[in-house]
């Protein structure tokens, strides 16, 4: 297995065909955005088949400043990239191999856990999810509870508790591997809820034999650095219910509304004095949209919510089926 190691930081930023600054300096990663994921191909940027619906991004990096060094790897499905404070790793799987989505999503998990303790970064901060048809059905059960089953195995058999889980999201793309990609720490990071909305891991039983394993944000501080928030996919959910279905305006009204108190809550939260509340300003967002003709309206709406915020639009299905769209992203706090 090949090993480079290069100053780097941690930041996420989105780049286009042209951005020469794209290849200064070595990335801790590199997304492609792309019409299908597909990571047997090219090692120099992971595929993620999450397909851009305008502008000329092409692809997300995870990199930053020159204060610390990362080592860098393949495995035959893997890639890792570790500093002293984080590892980012990413896994994934060909599903024509595998028996059944809640098989390969217990396997990548159990091999994401084993080696995120066994390098030593034994605490989830974020984690993306990525795998094609999540609203089909397969095996009897729709396929995104036939995700939500797997990794609840896989965090059960490591005896990972509700407080652990991270942050989380995940999206149907239009084909290809079942990827999954974490951002791990030595640090533990601080996990937050949405007061508007049921911890996701406390939905009732209409929702899947297994609730999904994932908390709304986390919190992660590490030295010489802004904290980090890392903000799951947020949608037009309020308590476990799907707000408005099929309505895209009052979605869009929702999903903006539940950020908006999410980031209140997070404030209050970590505050040290309730009169002097930190600010959190957002460093990138991703909007994940089921249908591109709705991209218009969509975009007007998060570009007045959050102006001169680096924004990438993609096409994704979202774990409801009467969901059209959903948000998540990276806020920098400061007090």
């Amino acid at each position: 297995m090949d090993m480079v190691v290069t100053p780097v930081g941690l930041n996420c930023r989105y780049y286009d065909a042209l951005d020469q600054l794209a290849d200064s300096g070595t990335p801790l990663a590199r997304f492609k955005l792309d019409p299908r994921c597909d990571n047997n191909v090219d090692r120099d940027s992971l595929s993620t088949g999450l397909l851009p619906l305008e502008g000329n991004i092409v692809g997300e990096i995870f990199a930053g400043s020159d204060e610390t060094c990362v080592a860098r790897g393949y495995g035959a499905h893997s890639y890792w990239a570790e500093t002293d404070q984080y590892l980012l790793l990413a896994l994934w799987a060909d599903e024509s191999n595998e028996a059944g989505l809640a098989a390969a999503t217990e396997r990548l998990y159990r091999e994401l856990l084993g080696q995120t303790r066994a390098r030593g970064y034994p605490h989830l901060v974020r984690v993306w999810n990525y795998f094609a048809d999540i609203n089909g059905e397969e095996q009897g059960l729709e396929r995104y509870r036939q995700f939500c089953l797997g990794r609840f195995d896989a965090f059960s058999a490591a005896d990972i508790a509700e407080n652990q889980f991270p942050s989380a999201c995940a999206l149907g793309h239009r084909g290809g591997d079942l990827l999954i990609y974490a951002l791990a720490s030595k640090t533990p990071p601080h996990h937050f809820e949405n007061p508007r909305q049921a911890s996701a891991y406390h939905y009732p039983a209409e929702y899947g034999p297994r609730s999904p394993s994932f908390a709304r944000a986390s919190l992660l501080s590490l030295p010489g650095q802004a904290p980090k928030l890392f903000v799951s996919g947020t949608a037009s959910v309020v308590g476990y219910v799907t707000m408005h279905p099929y309505q895209l305006s009052e979605q869009i009204t929702v999903t903006l509304q539940n950020l908006d108190l999410l980031l209140a809550h997070v404030a209050r939260q970590y505050a040290s004095d309730a009169r002097e509340l930190p600010s959190l300003q957002a460093e990138v967002l991703k909007v994940y949209v089921r249908n591109a003709t709705d991209l218009g309206e969509i975009k007007a709406r998060v570009e007045q919510a959050y102006p001169k915020v680096p924004v990438v639009y993609v096409a994704a299905d979202i774990c409801r089926a009467d969901l059209l769209l959903e948000i998540d992203g990276i806020w920098n706090l400061s007090v």
